[in-house]
């Protein structure tokens, strides 16, 4: 069978490839320069974080392990209010506080540049603002004297970084200062009240779910808001020994049985652009001049007969028309 020009060019083409893909493609592409050889070379992180096991994660828990000694108790696992999926990794509380812990396990560099947090050049703000949203989730739970010794901490996992303030409301401190770091705030909660708010903790966010976390949407006022009394200006102590201050006087004419109680309640009073008695028209005793005219209210009925009949003459003419038609087409 003779071969073709075209299907020799194709085995010529073929043959140039193969050699470039073996042997002469090693020796070919030393002359290329790489784009990226750092970066290449890096790519590797992903893989180890998606792959990363129990065993491999770090030692946050045995970072607070260290401050038992101080009087710290480190909660585990616990349910976050308001969530129904969401947990806290850590919360420590000791005589510095109450202190929510979450662990960023990041490779590559980690940098904090004008307050802001960053991992391989990349601000990662967000991040630390869902650790601040988890610690004033659970500040709301806590008694008023207690809610001002939380604060959320960010922990990076196997690094060395001093505690540093930053952006999105917690503080980042690595893996190895995070003992010293707990040990070394200030006293926040007595002694005594350190089990009282560990106790508390375990019953509300340690069960099967997780409690609700009300907003103002959801709380309604009751009817006692605005039933409440005026406040009263302080009354001085002759004033408030006087008799006559005290008891209605003899002479004051009672009121009357059949007398309607006032619509307004002490305490509270509608806005001057309310009206109590509702639409005028609904009022008995509205003034002549907020009811409505009635020659006005039959203006739009008189139109609206005008355009039916209109309408319907309309119509008449139309048939008319197309009779004539007709008999002048059958004539």
């Amino acid at each position: 069978m003779v071969q073709g020009n075209g299907t020799g060019r194709t085995a010529r083409r073929a043959r140039r490839l193969g050699r470039w893909w073996g042997a002469g493609a090693t020796s070919a592409a030393t002359d290329v320069p790489q784009a990226r050889p750092e970066a290449d070379a890096d790519d590797g992180w992903f893989h180890d974080w998606l792959h990363r096991t129990a065993d491999d994660s770090p030692g946050t828990g045995h970072a607070l392990a260290l401050t038992a000694a101080s009087g710290w108790v480190t909660l585990t696992g616990l349910n976050r209010p308001g969530s129904t999926r969401g947990t806290v990794e850590h919360v420590a509380v000791g005589p510095g506080g109450i202190v929510v812990v979450e662990t960023l396990p990041w490779d590559g560099e980690i940098s904090v540049l004008g307050g802001t947090l960053r991992h391989r050049g990349y601000g990662r703000t967000p991040d630390v603002a869902e650790v601040a949203g988890a610690a004033g989730a659970l500040t709301a739970l806590l008694a008023p004297g207690h809610r001002r010794a939380v604060q959320a901490v960010v922990c990076l996992g196997g690094r060395d970084l001093d505690p540093v303030a930053v952006c999105g409301g917690a503080v980042a401190v690595g893996e190895h200062q995070l003992a010293a770091y707990l040990t070394a705030l200030p006293e926040r909660l007595a002694a005594a009240d350190v089990p009282l708010v560990v106790d508390y903790l375990v019953a509300e966010l340690g069960g099967a779910t997780s409690p609700e976390l009300l907003t103002v949407d959801d709380v309604f006022r009751p009817v006692n808001v605005w039933d409440a009394p005026a406040p009263t200006s302080p009354v001085s102590p002759a004033a408030a020994l006087a008799p006559t201050q005290d008891a209605p006087s003899a002479d004051a004419a009672p009121a009357p049985a059949d007398a309607e109680p006032s619509s307004q309640v002490d305490g509270y009073h509608p806005p001057p652009n309310v009206l109590p008695d509702g639409h005028p028209d609904q009022s008995p005793d509205a003034p002549e001049a907020a009811r409505p005219d009635p020659a006005a209210a039959a203006r739009p009925a008189f139109g609206d007969g005008m355009l039916r009949v209109g309408l319907l003459v309309l119509g008449l003419l139309t048939v008319g028309n197309v009779l004539l038609a007709w008999l002048d087409l059958a004539g």
